[in-house]
Order: C-alpha cells, then sequence, then structure tokens
C-alpha cells in the first residue's frame, strides 16, 4: 500500500476504478472544493501533480472560489478555476495547464534570479544575441546539440559555481570522440565568456581546462571513381546539388539554398554565410546544360524528389542517410568522402587549367592563402609536370639519351 500525501483520498467508483482526490481541510468549514488527480499513484505525473497542489491557495468568494500557486521564492501565480465548466474534464485541463505554465514561469525567473546556465543559455539564444547574429546555419546545429548537454548538465546550476575541474570533466567525457571534446569545450567557453559581463560568472573558467590536442584530417577531393558512383546509385534529388558544389566551388551552407537563375543569367549570385560576401560565379556552359535539363520552375534551385525545395538540414540528413544505408555507396562511406571535399575538387579544377590563386579565390570566395592551403597536391603535379618538361627540354639540346645513341649503334 502506496502512503498518499496529507489531504491525498482515495476514492473507489462503481465501475471497480480507484480515484484519488486532493481534499484540503476536508470536513470543517475552510473545506476546498475537491481536486481530481491522475488516478495511477505509480506514474510519475501523480507525485508531480501532488507536489504542485502542496502550494495551492483558494479562497471563497460569493460566487466562486479564486485560486492561486505561490512558487518558493514567494511569487504569486494566479490559476482558472477548476470547477469553472460543465465540463469537468475541460476545465480541469485548462487549469493543469496554467499550473504546469506557472511552474515553467517561475522556473525561468529563479534561473534569472540565480544566474543559472538555464537563464545563461536562454540569454545567448534570445533574438539578437550571438546565437542568431554569430552563427551560420550549419553552426547553429552543432551548437544546438552541445548547448543542449551543456543545459542537460548543469541546467539549474549558477554559472558562477562552475570550477575549472568541473568543466574539465565534462570535456573528458568525450575522450574517445577528440574533435567532439574540442567542439564541446568551444562551445562552453563562448557560452561562459558571454555569461562574464552580464554578471553570471567573474571570469571564464573553461580557459583553465586543457586544450583537446586534434589534428583535423584535411578535406579530401572526390576522385573520379567516386562522382561516377554517386550518380550512377544516389538518389536523384541529392545530384544536382552535387554539380552545383563542382562548378561553383561554394561551402554547402550556401548550395542548398541557391535560387534557380534566370535563362539569361551570367552567373549565379549568392552572399556567403560565412564570409558575408557578395559572390559572383559565372555559369559554365555545362552547369547551365544541366540546369535547363531538370526543367524546373521552382524559385529554388535544389529540389527534393516531390518538388520541394530541400532545407540545409533536410539535405545532411538525406545525405548521411544514403551513404549509410545505401549498399552501392558504401565506397564512398569507407573513404570518408564528404560534401565539403567538393569544394576541395572545385579548387583543385581551376588550379589545374592554369587560374592563379587570385582567380579561384574570387571564383569560390576563398582567401589566397586558403587557396594554397586546399591546393598543395595541385601544386606538387604542377611542380613536377614543369619539372619533367625542363628536363626534357635541357636534354634534347645536351644528350639525346641517358644511355648513349641507343642498342642499335652499339
Amino acid at each position: 500500500m502506496v502512503d498518499l500525501p496529507r489531504y491525498v483520498k482515495p476514492q473507489r467508483k462503481a465501475n471497480g476504478r480507484i480515484y484519488h482526490y486532493y481534499e484540503r481541510f476536508r470536513g470543517t468549514d475552510r473545506a476546498w472544493p475537491r481536486l481530481r488527480l491522475p488516478f495511477d499513484p505509480s506514474a510519475p505525473e501523480f507525485w508531480a501533480r501532488c507536489g504542485q497542489y502542496e502550494r495551492l491557495e483558494a479562497e471563497r468568494a460569493p460566487t466562486r472560489w479564486s485560486w492561486r500557486w505561490r512558487a518558493a521564492s514567494g511569487r504569486v501565480y494566479d490559476l482558472p478555476d477548476p470547477h469553472a465548466s460543465l465540463d469537468r474534464d475541460k476545465a480541469l485541463a485548462a487549469f493543469w495547464n496554467a499550473l504546469d505554465g506557472a511552474q515553467a514561469t517561475e522556473r525561468d525567473a529563479s534561473a534569472g534570479d540565480n544566474k543559472t546556465f538555464r537563464a545563461l543559455i536562454t540569454a545567448f539564444k534570445a533574438p539578437g544575441g550571438p546565437f542568431e547574429t554569430k552563427l551560420g546555419d550549419s553552426s547553429r546545429g552543432d551548437y544546438d546539440r552541445y548547448l543542449g548537454q551543456i543545459l542537460e548538465a548543469w541546467a539549474d546550476d549558477p554559472v558562477a559555481r562552475l570550477r575549472p575541474e568541473d568543466a574539465q570533466a565534462a570535456i573528458d567525457a568525450y575522450a574517445d570522440r577528440p574533435a567532439s571534446a574540442r567542439y564541446f569545450r568551444a562551445v562552453l567557453s563562448r557560452l561562459v565568456a558571454f555569461g562574464v559581463p552580464r554578471g553570471y560568472a567573474a571570469m571564464n573558467v573553461v580557459e583553465s581546462t586543457e586544450k583537446v590536442e586534434y589534428e583535423k584530417a584535411p578535406w579530401k577531393p572526390w576522385p573520379d571513381w567516386a562522382l561516377e558512383l554517386f550518380f550512377e546509385h544516389a538518389r536523384i534529388g541529392l545530384q544536382l546539388p552535387v554539380f552545383s558544389a563542382l562548378y561553383t566551388g561554394q561551402r554547402k551552407v550556401d548550395v542548398i539554398p541557391m535560387r534557380r537563375p534566370k535563362s539569361d543569367a551570367q552567373a549565379i549570385e549568392l552572399v556567403a554565410r560565412k564570409t558575408k560576401a557578395n559572390v559572383w560565379v559565372p555559369i559554365h556552359s555545362e552547369y547551365r546544360e544541366i540546369i535547363v535539363a531538370t526543367r524546373m520552375e521552382h524559385v529554388r534551385l535544389h529540389l527534393r524528389e516531390d518538388g520541394e525545395a530541400w532545407s540545409y538540414d533536410g539535405y545532411t540528413t538525406a545525405w548521411q542517410r544514403e551513404l549509410s544505408g545505401n549498399p552501392a555507396l558504401k565506397r564512398l562511406r569507407d573513404d570518408r568522402l564528404v560534401f565539403h571535399g567538393l569544394r576541395k575538387n572545385a579548387v583543385n579544377m581551376l588550379l589545374e587549367v592554369g587560374c592563379t590563386e587570385a582567380e579561384v579565390g574570387a571564383l569560390v570566395e576563398m582567401s589566397e592563402a586558403m587557396v594554397r592551403h586546399y591546393s598543395k597536391d595541385v601544386n606538387k603535379r604542377r611542380l613536377a609536370v614543369n619539372g619533367m618538361k625542363k628536363l626534357e627540354a635541357a636534354w634534347k639540346e645536351t644528350r639525346p639519351r641517358l644511355f648513349g645513341t641507343g642498342s642499335g649503334n652499339a
């Protein structure tokens, strides 16, 4: 037999089912109208309601009762009458909704009062805050994931109580995933740094944690066999963005929302999400043929098979499912080829035909230093080819063969 809280009474109905009611001051002239509880004491909701009811206040008025909920902070929240309607279930549902809303409001207010991580994350993600103004679409998804983990770990803890060893322990939990550890540390540090001038903490203790040693693998351009495999076996809705990445060299976050160019347009025009720069990429004749062949009239260029425009998250999810679930694409997955590698393909193709680093940077919206970084392999090949050409040219004048004039003259 479960011990029920004070004022909670069971009542067995004619059908044998037992209901529970909250009956404060029962049998006295101060008795409240009874309030029903969820009927199953084994459910967490039952005990949550009991806890809420303990903080209720009720007052008899000439024609009805008024109800309030007093939080631990002393703040008081007015509630609708749970008996105001002949439809008792509807009236009780409205009462419970208001009670839950009051509790949520109180939790947020208390979080702000106590300068907790919950309040800090809310401020960080508020309209006009860094989450909205400083992060690109792809970064927001990553930040959302790690902010959720921070919330799960320290939601109602004051930020000022975070110690370096607490932060280090959370980072160390990713020891087998150094890339994730590095990102988690960066998000936590940026969040706490945002809170310092806003009174959440006196200093950013995350800066005292160990930096994660992690060398990111360079993006790999897609070899010819990989492109052939993808275009033969990948779902059709994923393919045009790959062509767009190859012919424009743009990042995925800029490729997916591209607008369909008009038939007489000379270039693809966009504003790069990462750099905020205006980008103007002339349309290659083969790329124009591919666009025309899609025969679509939608304002957006990249569409799903049902004709609706891809969202960034939708395309990313579909891409991951296709590469992980399509057996024909296993070799791409094993070779760890990713969409961003197509940007390196574009850089390499431009360099291989003799474009300068400045020309490549203008086309793909990349600094000349980054072009050089992306093009190390291409530059090596070009240097090797040029070196061999010089060797051949010089030897034509100084010696016809390395081993003499040939075996026929021996």
